[in-house]
């Protein structure tokens, strides 16, 4: 009782820290459109595109592998384990930050000729390349923070990092008022760079004081290198192809567009529009389920240590129910209220046809992100490496074929592709691993219907955007009830 009592405390720190964080962020990216407009949201989105994938290189698998050496050294009676867990998540990752920072910042020069037609100079990027250490040990230190349920600090770290990447990039451009893009990105990034060494300096303090918590312990310690090296390098290895290919592919669609016969200005606002505006509207309510994915790792991994299957397929089974709830009745929200939602954030309605297109596409969003850390805590983490691969490699081969002919609806048609065939087969490795089958009509079919009856009631009935929203919703919630899909025991678990 005791430990459920802790799980939903800290999946309610967690929810409501990443609800305001993407609150915030959603702000600041209203904020950025508004200084320098879809091309240069088009720009910025193109420089952090890059900058992934050598964030991906520094600390991809970081952060999990952490999460489940410490989980597992716990579990085994081992908290010595558990501190050298840590300490060599932190070797691993300065080694991989380190070759990651001097690749990215001396091949800079190169990386912004090639992809950013001179709008900028390499110094965004190389300023960028300096944080990489830095967000490596904090990717360490925070999964150990998850392993042993104290996520408020690593909450409270994310706070600091994005008010210090906002105050710091807002106050430049105030201070500055850079005239152009290029200096408006170096704004932002010298902002993003501090950020990140401020929220490691802190989360290291954190760690240093928290250690004082654990207990000895008599167990030998089994977090060899091997070890970790077995959980990083699978995921590490999976993350840094689809980073790099999805680099490849942000960098495809301004140039698809150009051949497709719009301007290179034209071709990257059109970008910015739906990369840098649309997706993070489609992004922010998964807040309220992204909670559940990080905390589901140890939890998981736990659990299939002990060889307690029936407890896990119990798990999966209320995970899979809420995601589904939750993620239909938000695609049923943003297709119905684009035009208001576009205007309001915005006040720009052109954004709308491109968030009425993709609307639909936050089911299986959000859904592959609870299968993806259901994945991991199992140990599956290999074959899903394979999966992403394999989504990547078709995505930019689909990119290339449908782009030029197809202009902007060539990538919204990709980006459905991608997240359809990467859910699908991700569902299958689930249900091959364990005995969990879905009711699918139960939980995808009714609530569906339920949901189109909602928003057609709602749109016709209610006026404005904010009245109409909390109508839909509430009659969406109150058919679940009706046809038996929410009950007290989903509410009061």
């Amino acid at each position: 009782m005791k430990k459920a009592r802790a799980f939903l405390l800290n999946t309610m720190i967690l929810t409501g820290t990443s609800l305001l964080l993407r609150t915030v962020g959603v702000t600041f990216t209203v904020y950025i459109s508004n200084k320098v407009g879809a091309e240069g949201v088009g720009v910025y989105q193109l420089l952090m595109a890059v900058y992934a994938f050598g964030v991906t290189m520094a600390t991809a698998g970081l952060g999990l592998t952490s999460t489940r050496m410490v989980a597992d050294q716990l579990v085994r009676g081992s908290p010595r384990g558990a501190r050298a867990a840590v300490i060599r998540c932190c070797l691993c990752g300065l080694s991989a930050s380190l070759a990651a920072c001097i690749l990215l910042f001396f091949g800079a020069p190169a990386i912004t000729t090639a992809c950013f037609h001179g709008k900028i100079s390499p110094l965004p990027l190389q300023v960028l390349a300096l944080s990489l250490p830095f967000m490596a040990l904090a990717a360490a230190i925070s999964g150990y923070f998850t392993a042993v349920r104290r996520v408020v600090k690593s909450a409270s770290a994310q706070m600091l990092e994005q008010f210090v990447h906002m105050g710091t990039a807002i106050l430049l451009l105030t201070w500055v008022a850079p005239a152009g893009i290029e200096p408006a990105c170096l704004c932002l990034v010298i902002g993003g760079a501090l950020s990140e060494v401020c929220s490691c300096l802190y989360l290291f303090v954190l760690y240093r004081l928290d250690l004082r918590r654990l207990p000895d312990g008599s167990a030998p310690s089994s977090a060899t290198m091997g070890r970790i090296l077995s959980i990083c390098l699978p995921v590490g290895f999976s993350s840094l192809i689809r980073s790099g290919v999805n680099t490849i592919k942000q960098v495809m669609v301004p140039l698809g567009l150009e051949k497709h016969g719009l301007s290179c200005d034209l071709a990257i606002a059109q970008y910015g529009a739906v990369r840098g505006m649309v997706m993070p509207i489609l992004q922010f309510p998964s807040a309220l389920l992204a909670s559940f994915s990080s905390l589901l790792i140890p939890e998981i991994a736990e659990n299939h240590v002990q060889g307690r299957k029936g407890h896990i397929d119990y798990m999966i089974g209320r995970i899979f129910k809420t995601s589904l709830l939750f993620s239909v009745g938000v695609a049923g929200i943003l297709y119905t209220y684009a035009d208001e939602l576009s205007f309001v954030i915005y006040q720009d309605i052109s954004v709308a046809p491109f968030l009425r297109l993709l609307a639909p596409l936050v089911v299986m969003m959000y859904l592959d992100d609870m299968v993806d850390a259901i994945l991991k805590g199992l140990d599956r983490q290999t074959p899903l490496a394979g999966i992403n691969i394999l989504e990547s490699v078709l995505s930019v081969v689909f990119l290339q074929l449908f782009l030029p002919w197809l202009g902007i609806y060539g990538y919204l048609f990709s980006l459905f592709f991608s997240e359809l065939l990467n859910g699908s087969l991700s569902l299958l490795c689930l249900f091959r691993t364990t005995r969990f089958r879905p009711p699918w009509f139960r939980w995808l079919a009714l609530p569906a219907l339920s949901m189109a009856l909602a928003c057609l009631v709602g749109r016709r009935l209610v006026p404005g955007l904010a009245g109409g929203i909390l109508f839909t919703l509430s009659f969406y919630l109150l058919l679940l009830y009706a046809l038996g899909q929410v009950t007290r025991r989903d509410l009061c678990p």
